[in-house]
């Protein structure tokens, strides 16, 4: 899955490790007859022990079926637990399943863990498992994940069924509520005919209509929901009172919302498998929003928040000048680029795309906005993923070539300097989130980098809420975002013509179509190579947007704070598990 990157702070998907449980055993010391001794009631218990990390985004909803940003994510990954869990080198291992198996590249069958509870106390089975992917299938699902799954048998033709319903909605020839009654009726048909199935309470069955590549990824990466209390708000689960109290069973449940301050977290006792097989040792997480990242990195430095995301340039000081801090530095599956109305007529013309990328110094981009941290990218991939195409058409830095382009265009040099078509300045209006200081600095070389060809930025910093909602509408012009991709290469959310993101985008391509639905259908590692290949080579011919960078991930981590290994694209939290937090600054393991 790819989400939206909101700003420069550690980025994870996926849970963070195995559910294990920690057992508790008592040993009872009985002396003759007697009873035994009372305990020691003046013994002191131990404190509990607490993790704070400061970032500056906050989650919007905590549904993971309905999550599409970084932020929600990582605190939906303590809340729940998936099928599987990876590793730091994205191998899966057991996690509610405790076993599954595949045939002829198409039929999943998972062995769902027995004993595993909610938090609430009651049972996980299949049927959770199935329901959790049953709310992307229901007609009123509000998240944009339905077309990850349309290779599942019966998707397609329920997919066809919804849209027939809306056209004949649409044209004037059945009513809302008869729109409404064909779609319940197409998904009740999917529900007992389709291809999400269970056996018995412990088997969850999958059956694809054709082999699709990244289907097993996207069956084990969504954390798995309850069921019994979220059934009745299936119409409606980001309205359900679940969005923002979740019960799921993983390491931690939530204790604590408060919006745009803090999340707090709470180990879970019940919980039983963890990636080294050993219980939390953590028995709280906050996770502080502080949306100056200056002031989320300062409360590292003065050793009031455990975890921070350090932007790439900083990370010099906190190794030489910061001794109470380790510093964690890795490759991670994400890019930022500057994104286009692709039907604003001026953004439309791709001669002023390539204009503007020309006159784009990035590799001085890298080495000032990032401190030398990361690389320029040229299209749609994570140079750290098998994917890469390292031989993507490339626009190099040439403002005399941006210069002929906009001359091209119809934007001509006025004797201000900036440039005028049909008696308009061009003008960049340019929104950003104003939680996120790396694009902050972005948009500032941007503005003054476009000054020099005679185009005029105006940056527009916004909330982050905000800043989603603008994006998503017609009103937007550029913007400067990240994606944060999934571990499977599919882009079909983001540039398919039909993908959830596509108010986003606004990308639609045949041959980009054609590629992206090609590369699912087959599980032959080279030939999808091939294919993402080329289709980097289509996206990048298009310059649908100008990348720019890819950034590796800086985190700071509090001496304090025991166990941590190293980074991957995995995230820094991938053994999580094994951390502990000491009361006072000690040496890194």
């Amino acid at each position: 899955m790819s989400e939206l990157v909101p700003g420069p702070c550690a980025r994870r998907k996926r849970p963070p490790g195995l559910r294990g449980a920690a057992g508790f055993c008592a040993l009872l010391l009985l002396f003759g007859c007697g009873a035994a001794p009372l305990p020691d009631q003046t013994t002191p218990k131990p404190e509990p022990t607490t993790l704070i990390y400061a970032t500056p985004g906050d989650a919007s909803v905590l549904i993971p079926t309905l999550t599409v940003d970084t932020a929600s994510s990582f605190v939906t990954q303590f809340i729940y637990d998936g099928l599987a869990i990876y590793d730091d080198q994205l191998n899966p291992h057991p996690a509610l399943a405790e076993s599954w198996h595949v045939e002829d590249d198409r039929i999943y069958t998972f062995r769902i863990r027995k004993g595993v509870t909610f938090h609430d106390g009651a049972p996980l089975t299949a049927e959770d498992v199935r329901f959790t992917f049953l709310t992307i299938a229901h007609p009123d699902y509000q998240g944009v994940r339905f077309g990850d799954f349309t290779a599942v048998k019966g998707w397609e033709e329920l997919a066809r069924a919804y849209e027939v319903a809306d056209a004949a909605l649409a044209e004037g020839r059945v009513s809302a509520e008869e729109c409404r009654r064909r779609k319940l009726e197409a998904y009740e048909h999917f529900v007992k005919t389709g291809g999400l199935q269970v056996p018995d309470p412990y088997t969850f069955r999958v059956e694809a209509a054709y082999p699709f590549a990244p289907l097993f990824t996207r069956l084990t990466g969504y954390g798995i929901m309850p069921k019994h209390l979220l059934e009745p708000y299936i119409s409606d689960l980001a309205g359900s009172p679940y969005a923002t109290r979740p019960v799921g069973t993983g390491s931690m449940s939530l204790v604590e919302w408060v919006r745009n301050e803090r999340i707090v977290l709470e180990r879970n006792p019940e919980w039983r498998y963890s990636l080294s097989g050993e219980p939390a040792k953590i028995d709280r997480l906050i996770i502080q929003v502080v949306p100056d990242q200056r002031e989320a990195v300062a409360a590292l430095e003065r050793g009031e928040a455990d975890v921070a995301g350090i932007p790439p340039e900083m990370a010099t000081h906190f190794r030489e000048s910061v001794p109470g801090v380790n510093v964690y530095q890795y490759a991670a599956f994400m890019y930022t680029f500057l994104g286009y109305n692709l039907n604003h007529p001026t953004y439309a013309d791709l001669r002023v795309r390539r204009a503007i990328t020309h006159a784009l110094d990035r590799d001085a981009m890298v080495e000032q906005v990032l401190g030398g941290h990361g690389q320029v990218v040229h299209s749609h991939a994570s140079p750290a993923r098998w994917d890469y195409n390292p031989d993507v058409p490339v626009l190099p830095y040439d403002p005399a070539e941006a210069a002929r382009l906009l001359d091209e265009a119809g934007w001509l040099l006025g004797a201000d300097g900036l440039r005028y078509k049909d008696g308009q300045p061009f003008v960049m209006r340019l929104a950003i989130n104003v939680e996120s200081q790396l694009y902050g600095e972005t948009a500032a070389f941007v503005q003054q980098a476009l000054r020099e060809v005679g185009i005029q930025v105006e940056i527009t910093p916004m909330a982050w809420e905000d800043f989603l909602a603008h994006i998503s509408s017609e009103a937007k012009e550029t913007y400067l975002l990240g994606w944060s991709l999934g571990f499977d290469p599919d882009p079909h959310s983001i540039f398919h013509s039909q993908g959830g993101f596509r108010d986003i985008t606004g990308y639609a391509n045949p041959e980009a179509d054609r590629l992206i639905e090609e590369g699912r259908a087959t599980t032959d590692v080279a030939r999808r190579r091939e294919i993402y290949g080329r289709l980097q080579e289509v996206l990048a011919e298009e310059q649908v947007y100008t990348w720019l960078f890819a950034q590796d991930s800086v985190v700071g981590v509090s001496t304090r704070v025991q166990g941590v290994r190293h980074g991957s694209p995995r995230g820094l939290f991938w053994n999580w598990e094994e951390w502990s937090v000491n009361p006072s600054p000690g040496g890194a393991e």
